[in-house]
């Protein structure tokens, strides 16, 4: 059976076995904010591909609601 496993500690290193999701709640005004800066200071890609996705618009499949995968190591995604 699956199931969502709970874990605290520092989001930017996942504990879990296999692939694992940062989830990172966005808005949709294409501001990256300053709520989870850890992210930005272990890699760059995620801000880097948030605001390349929010400068094309709807265009480029930016909405609420829309979800971005950035894959940041072998098995490191990050879900904006």
């Amino acid at each position: 059976m699956n199931r969502i496993v709970h874990l605290k500690g520092d989001a930017t290193c996942p504990q879990a076995k296999g692939v694992e999701i940062i989830c990172h709640v966005c808005n949709d005004l294409g501001g990256w904010g300053k709520r989870f800066l850890a992210l930005s200071k272990r890699w760059e890609q995620p801000e880097a591909e948030y605001r390349q996705w929010h400068s094309e618009g709807r265009k480029g499949g930016f909405m609420l609601g829309a979800v971005q995968f950035v894959q940041v190591e072998r098995t490191i995604w990050v879900a904006n």
